[in-house]
């Protein structure tokens, strides 16, 4: 039901010009009465208790929107592009969540009403959030059914921070449904089916590209396999038959009588091996030896043996992740994991190629419980670390910080320095390896520190079994093949001196002051620039949505979003002078304080004291935040970042973005429990982040999956 709030509001007008107080009648009231009700006066007087369960939009909504919104928010003004006369009451499945999700937002900071209007109390606030909060927090209920774009990684901080963390969870997890996941590509190149060799002299597509972007990228909920896609599968297996199973193709075509039933299970076994890494069960054997008798008649043995292989390499197995469960429900309607989904899921999560250790363990029945998936994860850790390697924890850095789009970014050679972005780039993987390594206050160490690695590789030795530090600038090329000398310049952009030598004692400590963490790397700062210029509005964005865990909507299609040009103003006053405008503040308010302070560096990532003659100014603030966190005015980055760094809000909301990378989902209410003990892991271990990931990863929300009733 959709209600109209301007007849009332009208009403009000009418009152008001009768001479009749209409703050009277139409303002909720509070008053004690033994204890705190609210009490609203519409005409009449109803007392309702502050228990949300005994909120109603139609008493105590509707009034405070009529009193407080529509003056400025009706159809006719629709200050800010928001009208709220026809809202519809449905949050959870409606079609004003959205809506309903800002009213909240800047009711409970006191953004809206804006300062000058009428201002409701404390008590008016608070009937109005409970409402709202109750609302919402049904559509953060596991098994809800939510709209799709609230499932993908753009939309996690939408469940309520406080809900998760500020209070013991309310029973057991309740983890996310049965799935079959999309494989990425790394997963799919290493099944024999999209090689990077074959791909390169077969011309293989690889159709399971993930979309690059500012989120991760590999979400059960985000791709699916469409008719082309499948078209490029079959096209694929078509050319890898002939050269991957090449044994299996001949011992199915080469002699002159008709192969045994025998030896097309043989082919059908040797296929499943090298492709699905499993031997096939019989009813496999029984429809595969079925289908290819069925081609031979109608088309011939070499097409009965072709069409035979590709049909493996079409198997759901190769192209998804099944991770349904099996066995009856628990009291709690969930099942678990078959041994084999958990083994391929650990292995998937950790890297892109099934781990044989975890598939033995599995069928030896040793992943039955959390705590020996618990050892299994431990064990993957223990392994000696690839400098700079694939491995899926380095993957969720690059994700996380999106640093790597500093490579993509084109950018002129700047006046002074030598700009290397693949070489900003690889510091900074080394910094994130080496602090990782050491695995004592990850995220802290991440956002803070003042060492870096500067014009840093590593080479193997394998004859002396050892890595061998080396300096690549020497190896960038120059004109022709020949090798180029190191230009002194490329140190400069780290603020280090000119006359600076190259040692392999790293990392460096930065001079004083000047840098602190990734977000003040050269490599971060040009990755979250534009072509030309800095871009505080993204950089307090990303500080906003993966640090402090708020939301930014979308900018409206209406919107030009481009700073104005003129060259008698810094960049950080032109943005101001764009921004401050009263429908653009109130979202970037809470970016732009916490972007502007990085106009201390260029967009090149050197930092700068002056621009334009005058000094720049590196303040900025942290506002808008319900959490452990300092709030309040910073002066610089290197404040901003010390602060950050040191929040046990921040430090939550960090678990939750791991959370989203390592399940591949959202989280909802009920993975609370989960995210308290990761947490809770990462905090009792010294700041962790192998502990981190093996408390999700043998996590009841990753290990098991909601059916419903139970079965029992």
């Amino acid at each position: 039901m959709v209600y109209s709030l301007k007849r009332s509001q009208q009403n009000t007008r009418l009152i008001a010009k009768a001479g009749i107080d209409a703050d009277l009648l139409m303002k909720p009231i509070t008053r004690s009465i033994g204890y705190n009700l609210s009490v609203s006066i519409l005409i009449g007087i109803s007392i309702l208790p502050c228990a949300a369960e005994d909120l109603t939009f139609e008493k105590d909504v509707i009034p405070f929107l009529d009193h407080y919104c529509l003056e400025c928010h009706d159809d006719l003004t629709a200050k800010g592009r928001l009208s709220l006369e026809q809202i519809d009451p449905q949050i959870a499945g409606g079609p004003d969540f959205e809506k309903w999700r800002i009213i909240l937002e800047r009711v409970k900071f006191h953004d809206m009403p804006p300062a000058k209007s009428d201002q409701p109390d404390s008590a008016e606030r608070e009937v109005l959030l409970s409402w709202i909060h109750s609302k919402l927090l049904e559509t953060q209920q596991p098994g809800f059914p939510v709209e799709a774009k609230l499932k993908l990684p753009a939309y996690g901080n939408y469940v309520d921070h406080a809900a998760l963390f500020h209070k013991p969870a309310p029973g057991p997890v309740i983890p996310g449904p049965p799935r079959i996941w999309r494989l990425r590509q790394g997963i799919y190149g290493n099944l024999d089916i999209g090689d990077a060799r074959l791909k390169r002299t077969h011309a293989l597509t690889d159709p399971l590209v993930l979309a690059d972007g500012e989120e991760f990228r590999d979400y059960a909920a985000r791709y699916f396999i469409d008719e082309p896609s499948t078209e490029m599968l079959l096209a694929n297996a078509e050319k890898i038959v002939p050269i991957r199973s090449k044994f299996a193709l001949e011992s199915l075509t080469q002699e002159p009588e008709a192969p045994t039933d025998e030896e097309v299970r043989f082919a059908i076994r040797k296929t499943f091996l090298q492709v699905l890494r499993r031997e096939p069960v019989e009813p496999e054997y029984a429809r595969f030896t079925r289908f290819y008798r069925d081609v031979v008649e109608k088309n011939g043995r070499q097409a009965g043996a072709e069409r035979l292989l590709m049909a493996i390499y079409m198997r759901p197995e190769a192209l998804f992740r099944e991770e349904l469960g099996e066995g009856p429900s628990d009291e709690h309607g969930r099942v678990r994991l078959s041994p084999k989904e958990t083994a391929l899921a650990i292995s998937y999560a950790l890297g892109d190629v099934p781990d044989d250790h975890l598939i033995s363990a599995a069928a030896e029945g040793e992943l039955s419980t959390n705590e020996a998936v618990a050892e299994q994860v431990r064990r993957r850790f223990e392994e000696p670390p690839k400098r700079i390697g694939n491995s899926r924890v380095m993957d969720f850095f690059r994700e996380y910080f999106h640093y790597t789009y500093a490579i993509e970014v084109f950018k002129d050679k700047p006046e002074r320095g030598y700009y290397l972005p693949k070489l900003l780039v690889q510091d900074l993987e080394y910094l994130i390896q080496h602090i990782l390594e050491k695995d004592r206050q990850v995220l802290r160490e991440l956002l803070t520190t003042d060492h870096y690695f500067v014009d840093f590789e590593y080479l193997e030795d394998k004859k002396a079994n050892a890595w061998i530090a080396f300096q690549p600038s020497f190896r960038q090329p120059g004109n022709g093949n020949n090798p180029v000398k190191s230009d002194p310049e490329y140190a400069t952009i780290y603020g280090l001196p000119r006359d600076w030598i190259w040692t392999d004692e790293q990392p460096i400590r930065m001079p004083a002051g000047q840098r602190a963490g990734v977000l003040t790397h050269p490599a971060w700062l040009a990755a979250w620039s534009g072509n030309f210029d800095n871009h505080p509005i993204q950089r307090g964005k990303w500080i906003r949505t993966h640090l402090l865990g708020g939301t930014i909507p979308d900018v409206p299609i209406c919107v030009e979003a481009k700073v104005p040009e003129n060259e008698h103003q810094q960049f950080r006053e032109r943005v101001v002078a764009a921004t401050e405008k009263s429908d653009c503040w109130r979202c970037h308010k809470k970016m732009d304080p916490l972007g502007l302070p990085f106009e201390q560096f260029t967009h090149y990532g050197l930092r700068q004291r002056t621009e334009l003659g005058r000094p720049v100014d590196p303040s900025g603030a942290i506002t808008f935040v319900d959490g452990k966190i300092e709030t309040g005015e910073v002066a610089s980055p290197i404040e901003l970042m010390e602060r950050l760094g040191s929040s046990e809000h921040v430090e939550q909301v960090f678990v939750r973005h791991a959370f989203r990378f390592f399940m591949g989902r959202n989280e909802t209410l009920g993975d609370a429990a989960t995210l308290q003990q990761a947490h809770a892991a990462y905090r009792n271990n010294d700041g962790s982040f192998e502990a981190l990931v093996v408390s999700l990863l043998s996590s009841d929300s990753f290990l098991l999956r909601f059916v419903g009733e139970s079965t029992r």
